[in-house]
């Protein structure tokens, strides 16, 4: 008994492990939601210091006040807010290696056409000779040079020209022919210049082999192929002829003095070689033309500044820094004295990779001035005396005409401990001789604009004007003045009356109506803040449009008579119903209610309803099963022969702006479509029912619905169900039968999992009865 007893609890535990299973995975799936729908909040960006706390990602830097003198170095003439400024140059430029901007127009290189000296060209194969002879001979000859370098001239023969210059050329023709002819002249010149092939490689913006004129020179063809890139070397260029390096060409040569000598002529074959670049030093500060240098050989801190242009009139030489990377991989700063005045020798000591000088300034630091700026006509510094007082710099400065706070400045107090005093002055008492002081050394004087001290004041409209929003208020500014800043009142508007709103000073907003008949109201003075409301007109509207189409007398636009007016009224405007017109299958369309939908939020309500689906790895998704459309909710659903029946007392309805109507001609047929043999429209006879029509179709086919067969009427009613089959159809009727939705089963699963279920039930009863 107790052995039967342990079976039963054991079989009845199974069943609820079974039965509660759906539960727990819901459970599970609702937390696995929870996941995907949260999210950790973390910063946007910045850093964890050790004391785990957060600090923000930008800190900038603090804005020093308006005329407090930073450095008395200079003057900013262009900013009036700005008394003393620093003189330094723009570090803050990334500094670019010397010289690849020359490398940048655009490559449309045209090959040279022509040579300065013919007579120095040197011929070779593919070169066009012309040969004139004049005197007691004339002849002319059009020669080209062949691949073994020679030309056929008639009556001395062939003649070597590959690898010789034009002149030398000339005379050696010149002395064959002697042999032949007397008393004659001999010129020879070029014709068509045969093309070479040469090859750029190494670090180059656009490698390979080149098609060129003879005449194009190394420069030429660096230019065509974009010149080096940022890797390569402007100082070590190799021009590699027979497997020999021919010459080493140093571009700064050209860059600096303008020096071509080393731009020769290309021969066939030749191949320009740009190596990785050598060691590079930076140089910024108070040199003339501050950049990357690239080394050649072992140059000092003197050259470093020839290339740079040399130092400006305000570099300070006697003191220069070097920045270098020290044999341990460590940073080192050497001071270097390149002022060629003093007595001991500069310190001219040769520079290696990735130096880095920089040439600071004089600072030439100027005590005795003051300063003034702001709303005055002459910013800027000017010399102090003792006699200089507050006045005399109001009147150097000369204040301008207009726009300027008179009631305080502040003058700007600097002393040696680096504090700095704000004293304020009235400008009225000093232009009045009431107050004056002297100045010391340093002082600035700022003057303020009236817009920097007082705040914008406004005013509001908002309602039926035709420019509604926000207007300065001006002095002595009334409500008639600011109706008509806005453009005077609408049509629509109401002309009796409108709201003020006003904000008392103790903070509570107080409203009172203006009527617009009493000159007195509408003079009404504006004070900072105030709102004025114009209200619309109660009841009024400007030809509120709505559209009749189809089988009416008169279609068309129409206009509503009054807020009242009908369907049924309208359709007697439009002349009724013509002879063919099917009245039940009218399309009654309002655009507003979609809208009002979306205003409710619809949309948003249904996506919150919409299941959700967790797959086998656990991820959820919401299911979209229904998408909302607004436009399909437009149509309203029209009883018009219980309107007509009732001359519009039953069932009309009361049109609205933008109102659309279809009135259609009366159907051929019942259109029959969905699960069937054929769908289309089948001929209407009268009494017959929905499973006739389907029948007349082909009948279901095996994939139909058949419970869940749609009469369709005309008037836009829908009625579902098996039940449908049975209905007798109307003219106009739409019959549609949808398919099934099949579930794909896996019965061998599903019996491999019953059969595991009940095996695991059988072991475990033959285990306890073992017991």
């Amino acid at each position: 008994m107790i052995k039967k007893l342990v079976i039963l609890v054991f079989v009845l535990l199974l069943l609820a492990v079974s039965w509660f299973k759906p539960a727990f995975c819901q459970t599970m799936s609702q937390d696995s939601l929870l996941r995907q729908m949260t999210r950790q909040v973390r910063p946007v960006s910045g850093n964890i210091n050790s004391d785990n706390n957060y600090t923000s990602p930008e800190i900038y830097g603090e804005i020093p006040l308006s005329g407090v003198p930073d450095t008395a170095d200079n003057v900013n003439y262009e900013n009036r807010n700005t008394v003393f400024a620093r003189h330094d140059r723009d570090t803050s430029k990334t500094l670019e290696p010397f010289g690849y901007d020359l490398f940048r127009a655009p490559s449309e290189l045209t090959p040279p056409s022509e040579v300065a000296d013919a007579a120095e060209y040197i011929l070779g194969p593919g070169d066009n000779i012309i040969v004139y002879l004049w005197g007691r001979v004339e002849k002319e000859y059009d020669l080209t040079v062949d691949r073994q370098g020679k030309v056929f001239i008639p009556k001395i023969g062939e003649t070597t020209a590959w690898g010789m210059t034009l002149r030398d050329f000339t005379d050696k023709v010149k002395n064959k022919l002697a042999s032949v002819y007397t008393d004659f002249n001999v010129s020879i010149s070029l014709g068509k210049i045969r093309s070479i092939r040469v090859y750029l490689t190494g670090e180059i913006k656009r490698p390979g082999a080149y098609t060129v004129s003879s005449l194009t020179t190394l420069f030429n063809v660096l230019y065509l192929a974009g010149g080096p890139n940022q890797r390569g070397s402007l100082r070590d260029i190799r021009l590699i002829r027979n497997n020999k390096i021919e010459k080493h060409v140093d571009l700064y040569s050209f860059l600096l003095k303008g020096n071509t000598d080393s731009d020769i002529r290309l021969t066939s074959g030749d191949a320009v070689f740009v190596p990785i670049t050598g060691p590079r030093v930076t140089i910024s500060g108070e040199v003339k033309r501050p950049a990357i240098y690239e080394l050649a050989d072992s140059e000092t801190v003197s050259q470093l500044l020839d290339l740079a242009g040399g130092p400006t009139a305000e570099a300070h030489l006697d003191r220069i820094m070097l920045d270098r990377i020290s044999p341990d991989d460590e940073r080192v700063v050497i001071d270097i004295n390149m002022n060629p005045m003093t007595d001991c020798n500069p310190d001219d000591i040769a520079l290696t990779d990735g130096d880095h000088i920089t040439v600071f300034s004089v600072y030439d630091m100027r005590r005795n001035v003051v300063a003034v700026a702001g709303m005055v006509k002459h910013p800027g510094q000017w010399e102090r005396t003792d006699s200089t007082t507050l006045h005399a710099l109001l009147d150097k400065g000369e204040l301008l005409p207009e726009n300027v706070y008179t009631e305080r400045a502040n003058l700007f107090r600097r002393y040696p401990d680096r504090r700095t005093e704000i004293i304020p002055v009235n400008l009225n008492k000093v232009i009045a001789g009431e107050f004056d002081m002297p100045l010391q050394d340093l002082d600035s004087l700022h003057v303020y604009s009236i817009d920097e001290i007082r705040w914008e004041r406004y005013v509001f409209i908002d309602g039926e004007v035709k420019k509604p929003g926000r207007y300065h208020l001006y002095e002595n500014m009334t409500i008639d003045d600011l109706i008509f800043l806005a453009g005077n009142l609408t049509k629509d508007a109401y002309q009796v009356q409108l709201e003020l709103a006003r904000v008392e000073e103790s903070g509570q907003v107080a409203s009172r109506y203006i009527d617009l008949s009493r000159e007195d109201m509408r003079q009404t003075l504006l004070q900072e803040d105030d709102r004025i409301y114009v209200r619309r007109t109660p009841d009024w509207f400007l030809h509120r449009q709505i559209s009749i189409d189809g089988a009416v007398r008169f279609p068309g636009q129409y206009s509503l008579r009054s807020g009242n007016e009908t369907l049924y009224q309208l359709i007697k405007r439009a002349g009724g119903f013509t002879e063919k017109a099917f009245p039940k299958g009218i399309i009654f369309r309002r655009q507003s209610i979609g809208q009002d939908l979306l205003r409710q939020n619809l949309p948003g309500i249904i996506s919150n309803t919409e299941p959700y689906h967790e797959d086998s790895l656990g991820v959820v998704s919401k299911q979209e099963l229904f998408t909302f459309n607004p436009e399909n909710m437009n149509r309203i659903i029209v009883d018009i022969e219980k309107i007509i029946k009732t001359d519009g007392r039953e069932g009309d309805i009361r049109l609205q702006a933008n109102d659309d109507i279809f009135v259609p001609e009366t159907p051929s047929g019942i259109s029959v479509m969905g699960a069937v043999a054929a769908n289309g429209t089948i001929k209407f006879e009268t009494g017959r029912k929905v499973k006739y029509f389907i029948q007349r179709a082909g009948n279901f086919t095996n994939q139909a619905d058949k419970s869940a067969t749609r009469l369709i009427k005309a008037d836009g009613q829908v009625f579902s169900g098996g039940g449908n089959l049975g209905k007798r159809v109307e003219i106009g009727d739409v019959v549609y039968v949808p398919s099934k939705v099949r579930r794909d089963r896996d019965w061998l699963k599903t019996l491999s999992t019953t059969v595991s279920i009940l095996g695991g039930i059988a072991t475990s009863v033959f285990i306890i009865d073992r017991l």
